[in-house]
């Protein structure tokens, strides 16, 4: 079964709302008004049974006391209904109304209490009935006052045949209304669902509307368009790595099928054919070299090279690739220099991921370092931090390429590169690595003096 829309959906929780909260209100208001309506014929009832006790403790006479009851009873007309009796069984008055309706004179059920209250029918009336006992003069009466109250019940009948009719039609315009601004709450979101639906991986740089209405569709639009920019970021990322690699992988290949080619035209000699043998292995080795660099950023892209980390302490990862850096370094007849700190540097790291850091920025350095040039490394702590400078006195890198050095294939000098080897992942895997160290990493560089390049990687500390 098909989900309803959201409108309807919203439109009918709103009715639910509504329908509990109108009943609520209805019934709420129209006990409170009976109980209101009670509540005043009750305090009438008290304040004629005061009054009938200050004529009992006034008039000493029962002649005179029956008198002007009589006269209240003809101005008050049918509503006075009273019944006076001593509480030794001597009637003091009755009026012609409680004679007419029946009523029986009765003392307070509960023990203890001078004033009961109860509702009854009497010949097709509804009664509210006081039934008292009064003190006064020295004597004891029992005191019974009833007021009619059909007119109170025609009243509260009324006020409930109007919740009746118009709280269905208030749900039934309310709810119209609620359905009216469900669909204009929601036409924005059929809006952006369309502008979503029309962005493909064709057309990543489309994005959603703006609406300018300071609410969450507003902050939804522009999240959602900062989630599209990183995505178009990341494909493009994708794309071009896809296509550097296959350009770099082509080269290779291409150089390999072609000596392989030249050597079958004709017969060659042994030495001919052993050098073209040493050439194709060369190559095939840079090419795994590129393959393996590009299996580990592609890893570290998808978040699963995960470095097992543990205390390490860098004096002991530079003199661990102290010889291969020297060897490195004399093969160009390069002077190289190593400082280490003179207390223990401990970092959070994996150590063979440090010596393979460090080893690709010492090898960098070597290979734009001239001969007879010099290459110093430098481990020292700063602000809770170890700190590594590798300083050269190679050709510098200039202005323009220098923020783009850690840029995957990136190549300041593309036949240097080829020359030496270079695949042009070598920066960008440093970078990854440093920052897996939550370290950062550095340049700066002059052209024809050199570069420093300064690594950071947090201190951690001593355990007990």
């Amino acid at each position: 079964m098909q989900p309803l829309p959201l409108r309807v959906r919203l439109a009918a929780w709103y009715f639910v709302v509504l329908c509990l909260a109108f009943g609520a209100f209805s019934l709420f208001a129209f006990f409170e008004v009976r109980g209101s309506i009670q509540s005043a014929v009750d305090e009438g009832l008290r304040d004629r049974a005061a009054d009938i006790r200050e004529l009992l403790e006034r008039q000493s006479s029962p002649e005179q006391v029956k008198h002007e009851l009589a006269e209240g009873s003809s101005v008050r007309g049918e509503d006075d209904i009273l019944q006076i009796e001593e509480t030794h069984g001597e009637w003091v008055y009755s009026s012609v109304s409680a004679l007419r309706y029946g009523l029986q004179l009765a003392r307070p059920g509960k023990p203890g209490e001078k004033v009961e209250f109860s509702t009854m029918y009497s010949k097709g009336m509804p009664l509210r009935i006081l039934n008292g006992q009064l003190q006064a003069a020295d004597k004891m009466y029992d005191v019974q006052i009833a007021a009619p109250m059909d007119d109170f019940y025609e009243a509260v009948n009324r006020f409930r045949l109007v919740l009746l009719f118009s709280v269905p039609a208030l749900l039934l315009v309310a709810s119209a209304g609620g359905y009216w601004l469900s669909r204009k709450a929601v036409a924005p979101v059929g809006e952006i669902a369309r502008a979503a639906q029309s962005i493909s991986e064709h057309e990543l740089s489309k994005r959603l509307p703006i609406l300018q209405t300071g609410d969450e569709l507003q902050s939804l639009s522009e999240t959602s368009n900062e989630m599209f920019s990183r995505l178009e970021s990341a494909f493009k990322r994708v794309t071009q790595f896809t296509a550097d690699a296959s350009h770099e992988l082509r080269t290779p290949i291409a150089l390999m099928r072609t000596r392989t080619e030249v050597a079958l035209r004709k017969p060659r000699s042994e030495g001919e054919y052993k050098e073209t043998i040493v050439r194709i292995h060369q190559e095939s080795e840079r090419t795994s070299a590129l393959i393996e660099n590009l299996m580990t950023l592609a890893r570290a892209d998808s978040g699963n090279e995960a470095l097992q980390v543990t205390p390490t302490d860098l004096n002991e990862v530079f003199l661990e690739i102290s010889e291969p850096a020297k060897l490195l370094a004399e093969g160009k007849s390069i002077h190289y220099q190593q400082r280490l700190a003179e207390t223990p540097l401990r970092v959070s790291g994996n150590a063979p991921s440090l010596r393979r850091l460090f080893l690709i920025l010492i090898d960098n350095a070597v290979k734009y370092t001239p001969p007879e040039g010099r290459i110093s490394v430098a481990l020292d702590a700063s602000d809770g931090a170890a700190v590594t400078e590798i300083r050269d006195t190679g050709v510098g890198i200039s202005p323009t390429d220098l923020p783009h050095i850690f840029e995957r294939f990136y190549r300041a000098d593309e036949s240097r590169s080829r020359e030496s080897g270079g695949t042009g992942l070598g920066l960008s895997i440093a970078k990854w690595i440093a920052e897996a160290h939550h370290g950062s990493i550095s340049v700066v560089s002059k052209v024809g003096e050199g570069s420093v390049i300064r690594v950071q990687i947090p201190l951690v500390e001593d355990g007990p």
